[in-house]
């Protein structure tokens, strides 16, 4: 039977004063028989992880001003 579960975190860079350019995800599975998959990675900006993602009719283009 298939389990899946959900996992939130926050990620801050340490060191870091200016935009971030790039980000690497690795995806570390040890001591585990069987198979998993990872279905959705969501990266977000801000201080939380909420899991909430905008519509996109809700987000101001560069085009909208």
């Amino acid at each position: 039977m298939a389990y899946f579960r959900k996992v939130k975190d926050s990620i801050a860079p340490k060191g870091y004063m200016s935009r971030l350019k790039s980000v690497t995800v690795r995806i570390f599975i040890s001591d585990c028989t069987g198979q998993i998959f990872v279905t959705d990675i969501l990266l977000q900006g801000g201080s939380l992880a909420t899991g909430w993602v905008p519509h996109p009719s809700e987000i101001r283009f560069t085009l909208d001003g």
